[in-house]
């Protein structure tokens, strides 16, 4: 599927912004386009379209995760812990339903998604310590999406590997299967899930690492997750050195954060985003040995508005 068409079936969706977003769930708007360079990246990289399941945590309105349901994933999951926006997901779902870009329940003849289903789950957040919150830098200035269950709406990619395999990263950090985490759904359910957490900065610092872990908990095969850029080295040697895991930098952009809130000063700002890969497996990137002092780089996307998926 081209972008253009894409982002064209995007554009159709009646409920592609909050009318009451709330702040303390740091919900956004998601761009077409921003939606549709993501899908496709994945697609590209063999995590979406036909023969693969996707959960989007934190879906909002559904933008990212019917991206995926519109390029022919086989069943795609929405799960938010935000009712109202689950009321909106479930229009945009019966539109494409109408359209007949998506299925209702079962393999159509021209192979699109089989179905969506929408899941209202809140992940368990736990606050860090105090003498532990220095890690990250999960603090800053606000995010550009919202989850509802927690958020709402995504490559120069050089890559670090490892041979550990997902059943070892259990004894590595048992947490990493913590399935007393909220969300009722059982561990490696889905190819892929993609999220977009909150970034940690409306009393909630580390909720965008807790959502991950849930991510990496509930995929089989990869997880997209967006984080600020400031937070990559943290990320990266979290990911890499204590869970095990292969992870690249498949982007860099910035989320243009319009004037939505009451404390919002200025009427947009960019904060620099980047969205990661985890994954196991060593067939989908060249693998490289990157030490404490390299950096790992992604290709900046010039996309727009970002947010809530």
């Amino acid at each position: 599927m081209k972008q253009k068409h894409l982002e064209s079936c995007l554009s159709s969706i009646p409920n592609r912004v909050f009318p009451d977003p709330k702040i303390q769930l740091e919900q956004y708007p998601t761009s077409v386009n921003l939606s549709a360079s993501i899908v496709l990246t994945a697609l590209a990289k063999g995590d979406a379209g036909k023969g693969r399941t996707v959960l989007d945590l934190g879906c909002g309105t559904g933008n990212l995760g019917l991206a995926f349901a519109i390029v022919k994933s086989d069943f795609v999951y929405l799960v938010d812990c935000d009712s109202d926006a689950l009321d909106l997901a479930r229009e945009n779902v019966e539109m494409l339903e109408e359209e007949e870009l998506i299925g209702s329940g079962s393999e159509d003849e021209d192979g699109c998604c089989m179905g969506v289903e929408l899941i209202m789950a809140k992940l368990k957040y736990d606050p860090p310590k105090k003498s532990q919150s220095g890690g990250g830098g999960r603090g800053g200035k606000g995010k550009g999406r919202g989850r509802g269950r927690g958020g709402g709406g995504r490559g120069r990619g050089s890559a670090s590997s490892s041979t550990t395999q997902p059943n070892e990263l259990l004894l590595l950090d048992p947490k990493l299967d913590d399935r007393d985490d909220g969300i009722p759904l059982p561990s490696k359910m889905v190819d892929t899930v993609i999220t977009n957490p909150p970034f940690g900065t409306k009393n909630n610092e580390g909720i965008d690492v807790q959502f991950l872990k849930t991510a990496i908990r509930l995929a089989r095969r990869s997880v997209y997750s967006f984080h600020k850029t400031s937070t990559r080295p943290f990320l990266v040697k979290l990911l890499r050195d204590k869970w095990g895991l292969n992870v690249e930098v498949v982007a860099e952009m910035k989320f243009d954060i319009p004037n939505m809130y009451k404390f919002h000063k200025q009427k947009c700002v960019d904060v620099e985003v980047d969205l990661i890969r985890v994954f196991w497996g060593e067939d989908t990137i060249e693998n490289k040995d990157l030490s404490d002092e390299e950096e790992i780089e992604g290709e900046e996307m010039p996309l727009g508005v970002c947010g809530v998926a």
